[in-house]
């Protein structure tokens, strides 16, 4: 994104989000800028962010702008790198009238200033999202098309599985890895037999078995660590009795994959390979019940669940299912998960950088005839305190999903204070 300024008291910016050429996108606003007379006062960003999956809001370019202060105008490359849905680009449209600033395209001739020029660009958005929906619909039918040619459609290869040129035909197939298979088959009889997920961990770290192909190891003690959560996903995924996973239209906020939404054949039954299945399909829902009645801390006894600070209860939720982060614990050590897509957001981390974000951001802002921070030092170590103080001041928090590693990552909190004159 760029801003701009032209030669008289007037400040302006542009806005480039993803491309196949970012560079190409900021030459274009920069060449529109100086043909007429703009000045360049700040550029933002957002690069490798889908305007299909992603909201305007939601991507930190796009905030930095609308943090940014005197600017008349948001130049975009195109309307379709903004926003793929309607709804989307009209948010962001509104977002800007109220900071008085009007909406350019470099590549699409709209002028918001006028009922004319804003009819043309929320039409150009519907074709955007038509085109979108076009796309989405074009990939399930070849996905579909693959599966049900016996093929492999792609993405992460599951554990216990390599993929094989097709022997029948063009296109890739699975086929059972002979150094895992072995493994695969172990952790499954371990998990129908009553073991727990983490005490399988425990056991493939102590034994030293191969890591899915690919994966980040995690080092722990010199060796090799695997984690609950890739544990998990391996026990869920349908392949394991020889079907094929399915999910067309699945919705971004439904991330942790429904284990039964299977390829099925024309009268609803699920098509089985029976020569990639380790399992039966009935034990295969055997296995899923187990793991759903383990995977609530409340399904454990009440005194084997490990205290967890209520600083953040009830105020941090999902940005994909929009439902509160519930606290829990992760090999002892204390996090945020969701009840639903099943994402975690280590606390060891997070409630310091939100701390410090408080106290940075909001510390000097009147709170009850003082400011926040000396509220907060009055509060001490009182968590339910500083939950008090938190919320006087926050709008809305968020955390979104983000690659599972050791560090802590920034971008996936969504954080927003209350306007200043209501604290």
């Amino acid at each position: 994104m760029l801003n701009f300024r032209p030669s008289i008291t007037a400040q302006y910016s542009a806005v480039v989000d993803k491309s196949v050429s970012i560079v190409r996108q900021l030459q274009s606003c920069r060449r529109y800028a100086e043909a007429r007379g703009w000045d360049v006062v700040g550029e933002f960003v957002d690069d490798g962010v889908s305007a299909t999956a992603n909201r305007p809001e939601d991507r930190n370019g796009w905030a930095a702008l609308l943090a940014a202060t005197d600017f008349d105008a948001v130049i975009i490359w195109k309307v379709d790198r903004l926003a793929r849905r309607v709804l989307d680009f009209l948010h962001a449209d509104e977002a800007l009238q109220k900071r008085g600033a009007g909406l350019v395209a470099v590549e699409d001739p709209i002028d918001m200033t006028s009922p004319q020029g804003r009819a043309f660009a929320v039409m150009l958005a519907v074709f955007g999202e038509m085109e979108a929906e076009a796309i989405r619909a074009r990939v399930r039918a070849a996905r579909a098309q693959l599966l049900k040619d016996g093929r492999w459609a792609g993405g992460g290869i599951p554990y216990g599985y390599l993929s094989a040129r097709n022997p029948g035909g063009p296109g890739w197939v699975l086929v059972k890895d002979p150094d895992r298979e072995p493994w695969l088959v172990a952790i499954v009889g371990k998990a129908l037999g009553g073991v727990t997920v983490n005490a399988i961990t425990t056991w493939l770290t102590s034994e030293g078995a191969p890591l899915p192909a690919g994966s980040i190891a995690r080092r722990k003690s010199g060796g090799i660590a695997w984690n609950r959560q890739t544990v998990d996903g391996i026990l869920r995924n349908p392949v394991l009795a020889g079907m094929s996973p399915h999910n067309p239209g699945r919705p971004k906020s439904a991330k942790r994959a429904d284990p039964f939404a299977v390829f099925r054949d024309e009268e609803g039954e699920p098509v089985v390979n029976e020569a990639l299945a380790v399992i039966t399909a009935e034990e295969f829902t055997v296995l899923q019940k187990l793991l759903d009645a383990r995977s609530a801390p409340q399904a454990r006894k009440r005194s084997e669940r490990e205290a967890t600070s209520p600083f953040l209860s009830r105020v941090v939720r999902c940005d994909d299912c929009d439902v509160f982060l519930c606290r829990g614990t992760n090999q002892k050590r204390p996090v945020l998960y969701c009840p639903s897509c099943r994402q975690t957001m280590s606390r060891s981390a997070f409630d310091p950088y939100l701390i410090a974000r408080l106290l940075a951001d909001r510390g000097r802002e009147p709170l009850g005839g003082s400011t926040v921070e000396a509220h907060w030092a009055a509060a001490g170590s009182s968590d339910e305190a500083r939950r008090k103080i938190l919320l006087t001041q926050l709008e809305s928090l968020r955390v979104r999903r983000g690659v599972v590693g050791r560090y802590f990552d920034e971008d996936r909190v969504l954080l927003r204070w209350r306007a200043r004159d209501s604290a």
